[in-house]
């Protein structure tokens, strides 16, 4: 992802900020990797990725989401609980192949990717509200087909 792009810590920082200010107390956590293979710090040093701790889960009490965006506006939004695994992405690189640029791996096929319910050009704050809101639905009704429902979000 990204396209041999910079990360994008501002837009990190501003997914974060959304995500925080549209759920609320439903983020219990927020740690930041600073570095390529660093550890999960509470300080947002130099951002390569966020993981928010959310609670509750879809099956679960709660999961967490690892987020990162690039300066070409690709992302990755990979949410994680025991047994259940899903994300949303955009990757620019798949531009030249059979796979959507902006896409979703569903939790029974993690390497399948179909076209996301989230429209394209949409600035972080935007995006992170779309995929909390499709997550939020998810939980609400202890369903994990309501990930990707809807067209062009947010």
């Amino acid at each position: 992802m990204g396209s041999g792009e910079p990360v994008d810590s501002e837009a990190i920082i501003a997914a974060v900020s959304a995500f925080q200010s549209r759920l609320g107390n439903v983020v219990h956590e927020v740690q930041y990797r600073n570095t390529r293979d660093g550890p999960y710090e509470p300080s947002p040093l130099t951002p390569r990725e966020a993981r928010l701790t959310v609670a509750p889960g879809i099956h679960q009490d709660g999961g967490y989401f690892d987020m990162q965006w690039w300066t070409n506006g690709d992302y990755k939004y990979h949410y994680r609980e025991r047994d259940l695994k899903f994300r949303f992405g955009r990757e620019a690189d798949n531009a030249d192949t059979d796979k959507p640029v902006r896409h979703f791996h569903p939790p029974d096929s993690l390497d399948e990717h179909r076209l996301s319910c989230i429209a394209d050009g949409n600035p972080p704050e935007l995006v992170t509200i779309a995929v909390g809101s499709t997550w939020f639905a998810a939980v609400k009704e202890s369903d994990p087909s309501r990930l990707n429902q809807g067209d062009n979000l947010p």
